[in-house]
Order: C-alpha cells, then structure tokens, then sequence
C-alpha cells in the first residue's frame, strides 16, 4: 500500500511541477511588470513619502507639460522611432522579396547569427567611428576630393532630426525582423505559391507583393510592436549617436531621473508614465495601419493590376548596405584598438600599439566578470523555465486540442512593448526594499524579465512544431516518460536549444538600462562601461570595450552552431 501511494506521488510530482511552472514564469514577467509601473505611478502624482511628498497633486505633469524640452524631445522619439520601424519592414519585406531562395538569401543566412549577437551600443558606438566628421568615411575622401585637412563641422551623426538615431536602430532591427522572418516563411509554403503564382502568369513581385505579404504582416505583428516599442523608448543608442539639447524623450526622461535634485525624480516618473502611454498609442496605430495596407493590399490584388516587374537589385542594395556597414564598422573598431597615433584626415594610424590591449584585463576584468556571469545565469535560467512551459503547453494541447498558445505569446511579449524605463523606477524601488539594489541577484532577476520572453519565442517554433511520435515510441520502448525526454526529446531539439541560449546570452549583453537602475552603480557591465566611454573617451579604450562586449555573444552564437556538428557529426540528419 506504502509503496503504491509513494508510486503515484512520484508519477503525479513532474505534472505538478509542470502546471506551476507556467504560472511561476509569468509571475517574472508580469509582478515586475506591475509593481515597477505602480511605483512609477505613486511619484508621477507627486506621492512619494521618503523625499517629503505626502500629498497627492498634479505638479509635476504641470512641471511636465511646462519643459521646453518636452514637445521637440517627444516629437524627436516618435520621428527616429517610427522612421526606424518603417525603415526596417521595408528593407526585410524587399530583401526577402527579391533575393528569396538566391544566393544572395544563403549569403544573409550566413551572416545573420553574427549580426544578431552584436549588442545595440556596440552598433551605434562603431558608427559613430565610421560616420563622424572625423569618421572614417570622411577620412576616405579627404584631402584629396573634399580639401578638409581638419574635421569638418557637418552634423552627420547626432544631428537634430535623429536621422543617424533611426539609421543605427534600422541597421540593428534588419538582421532581427530578417530572422523572425525566416521562422514565419515556412508555414506560408513559399516555394509552392511562387510556382503557382509563376504558372498563372503573375511575376514574382505580385505574388510577393498581393499573396505573401498580406499573410506576412500579422505573423510579423508582435516582432514590429516590440521593434517600435524599442526604437521609440531607446536610451543607450540615443545616447550615443542620437540628438542632444534636446535628446529624445526617453533620454531627458532618463536625465531627470539621474539628477542630484530628488524632486527631478517626480518629474522623470510622469514623464516615463508620458513615455508608456505614447508607446501604446503607436501601437495602436500601428495596428492600424497594418488593417489598411493589408486592405489595399487585396483591393490591388482583386483589381485588373498591369504585370509589375522588379529586378534583384533591390534586394541585393538593401543586403548589401546592412553588410557593408557591419564590415566597415568591424573594421574600424580592430583599427581603432590598435592605433597608437591616429590623426586627421589619415585614413590609416600612423602607428599601432598594443597597449590598450595588454592594459585591457585591467580596466575590463570587473565588467567582463558580471557581463559573462548574469548572461550565462540569465540564459540558462530563462532557458529551463522557457522548457519547461513549453512542455506544459504540449501536454495541454494533447489533452485538448482546442486549447490555443496565442494568449501566452502576448504575455512573453508584454516586456518587450513596455518601454523599459517606465516601470525600471518602480522595480528599482522595489529592489531597495528588499535591499537587493547593487546586488548581484537584483541585476540577475531584472535581466531575466528581458531574456525570458527572446528564449521562449526562439525556442517555442521548434518546439511546438517537435513530432511527439518519436517520444511516443521511446516511450513504448523503454516504458520512462523522462528518460525518453531527456536521451530523446532533447537530443534532436539540441541545434534550437543552444540557438534559444545564445540569443538569451546575446540580449542579456545588451542590457543597458536593467543593469543601470538595479546596479545601482555597483555592478558595471561591458555595455555599461562602453556607453561611459562613448560620452567622451579615449577612442582606443572605448574600441578594446566594445570589441570585447561583441566577442562574448559572437563567441556563443558559434559554439551553438558549432556543437550540434561536432555532436553528431556522425548522425548528418540531426545537424540541422
């Protein structure tokens, strides 16, 4: 009787282990959530009892709505932010439209891990190098075709439209939106509609243009929300290659809150409340200008359209551009590191050293140590609760085929549309409560709210689409429901398990904001001390940091193409 009862208690622990650990995953993602966005609440209607504050008023909208700064910085955010978005859809739509199944397509492929795992500060720091009046663009053309023997005074990079804002956010958010893409093609059948399309006498631009893009779109919807989210809310890169005086919203909302004046805390709170509610309008709108284009879409497709014909070269352009500005920006970062003596308008330095380099461990060893240790904690955790979610949403499908995963995707996607410093005050204050601010463990659990939901949402295609027919039959044969996951399951789905991991370490890299708030100052990341650097030091030293807040994820994007081939380098089937 003893051992029957201890039996099923065995059986039934993993099914109970199963259905809590959805609603432990979404307490991540939501309580922060929730919490940070109500603490963010309390000081933006002036209610804040620990500086003084113990009435509930409307003075700092007021202060709010007064800035001068408010309106042009806002305007600024949406221009770069939407400028950005609109840039990045176009270019995948054209580049996956004219260059599909081509070499040019392989070619992107191949380069698309490398670029993925690129962190945001480190693209827009590298461009400030190429396109500055001091860049090396510049330098290319000088003296001899421009005549400038000094810098010239042009504003290419920081300019007061954001136009090199929105181009370092479209250079990032191409390679992203390509890589949704290519998960999202296959259940569209490509191949099949283009030879359908071709032998009913439509060229390869109408199919594209009036069959796959209307199907595209809203597969493309949450990607492109959490795109626009990011550009419009984006502090780091802003910071950086963006306008200053004024800045964009999201930056002079960062200000105030970094200003010695406590009250400007009260100010920053009803501006990132500003910030949250002008991200859901865009989205909003968003969604509505999808509806239309894909309306007009069909009115165009239903109507007698003359044939369009288009050329390759477009997409081999758009290609081509995203390429050669990470070349060049790779580029010029190694030759930055290196230069000892490097002055305007020579194109190469005129003398190398390896100073920096060999100094490197010195003023790098700290921020390397916390980068690589919250990346690996933060993936590997993210990645098992990302597991183990997803194993329950299978055994809830099998028991009721009806049951639908749409509602978790949009949660998975919810701290992707927040902008990050709307509710990082909230969550900071929070932090400081349980006296968790500065602290390791604080910065790990703020990073896993952004990790999570890119594991999960790089993990869950191949998950869900994983033919249960083979654990049914290592189930039949070795009569071990986790032994047959384990030796079975997890072994053919090793490629996506360690491409989920390395996306996860790439996006924990990146983390600017999550570290600043609950670092307090204490815990400094590569991504961190680069963004110092880039405000005003020594180029050669900002080049060494960078390079190595690149190499980290670049260094696990290729041991996770590298290790399922090594793996079954003798099973040529399972190495993906």
């Amino acid at each position: 009787m003893n051992a029957t009862l201890a039996n099923s208690i065995k059986q039934s622990t993993p099914r109970v282990l199963l259905s809590l650990a959805p609603w432990f995953t979404l307490s991540i993602l939501l309580l922060p959530l929730g919490a940070g966005i109500w603490f963010t609440v309390l000081p933006a209607w002036t209610y804040m009892p620990a500086i003084g504050f113990e009435q509930f008023s409307w003075d700092a909208w007021n202060s709010l709505i007064a800035h001068p700064s408010t309106a042009p910085a806002i305007g600024l955010s949406l221009l770069s932010g939407w400028l950005a978005t609109l840039g990045a859809l176009l270019s995948t739509l054209i580049i996956i439209g004219y260059s599909y199944g081509g070499r040019w397509w392989r070619l992107l492929e191949r380069f698309l891990a490398p670029m993925l795992a690129v962190p945001h500060a480190a693209i827009a720091i590298a461009l400030l190098f190429v396109l500055a009046p001091s860049g090396w663009l510049i330098r290319l053309i000088s003296p001899e075709l421009s005549g400038w023997e000094y810098p010239p005074s042009l504003g290419i990079t920081q300019d007061r439209w954001g136009l090199s804002l929105a181009f370092a956010l479209w250079l990032k958010e191409v390679p992203y939106l390509l890589f949704v893409s290519m998960a999202l093609l296959n259940p569209l059948k490509m191949n099949q509609s283009l030879l359908v399309g071709q032998s009913l006498g439509y060229s390869r631009i109408q199919i594209w243009r009036f069959i796959i893009v209307p199907q595209l779109l809203p597969r493309l919807r949450l990607p492109l929300f959490a795109v626009l989210a990011f550009s419009i809310s984006v502090v780091d890169i802003a910071q950086i290659i963006g306008p200053s005086r004024p800045g964009t919203f999201a930056v002079l909302v960062w200000q105030w809150f970094n200003d010695s004046d406590l009250n400007q805390r009260l100010l920053g709170a009803a501006g990132a409340l500003s910030l949250l509610v002008l991200v859901l309008f865009s989205l909003a709108f968003a969604y509505l200008l999808e509806r239309f284009t894909i309306k007009m879409l069909m009115r165009q497709a239903m109507a007698s359209c003359p044939k369009l014909q288009g050329s390759g070269h477009w997409g081999r352009l758009h290609g081509g551009l995203m390429l050669l500005f990470f070349s060049l920006s790779a580029v010029v970062l190694i030759l930055w590191s290196f230069a000892h003596r490097w002055r305007f308008p020579d194109i190469f330095p005129q003398s190398w050293s390896l100073r920096f380099w060999s100094r490197a461990f010195e003023y790098s060893f700290e921020p390397l140590l916390y980068s690589l240790s919250l990346a690996l904690c933060s993936a590997f955790v993210g990645l098992i609760l990302s597991l183990v979610c997803l194993e329950n949403e299978v055994r809830l499908k099998r028991s009721s085929p009806s049951w639908s995963a749409n509602r978790l995707m949009w949660i998975m996607y919810l701290p992707l549309f927040v902008p990050q410093i709307a509710f990082l005050f909230g969550v900071q204050t929070q932090l400081l409560a349980w006296r968790l601010d500065g602290r390791f463990i604080g910065v790990f659990l703020v990073h896993l709210i952004f990790v999570l939901p890119y594991v999960f949402l790089t993990l869950a295609e191949s998950y869900r689409n994983f033919d249960q027919r083979y654990m049914d039959a290592a189930i039949s044969l070795c009569h071990k429901p986790r032994r047959a996951y384990f030796q079975v399951k997890l072994q053919l789905l090793f490629k996506p398990l360690c491409l989920a991991f390395a996306t996860g370490f790439a996006v924990s890299i990146a983390q600017y904001l999550p570290t600043q708030f609950a670092g307090a100052g204490r815990i400094t990341t590569l991504t961190t001390e680069a963004v110092a650097l880039a405000s005003g030091g020594d180029r050669r030293v900002t080049a060494v940091v960078v390079i190595l807040q690149c190499a980290l994820p670049l260094f696990i994007y290729a041991l996770a193409i590298l290790l399922p081939k090594y793996r079954f380098r003798h099973r040529l089937a399972m190495q993906g």
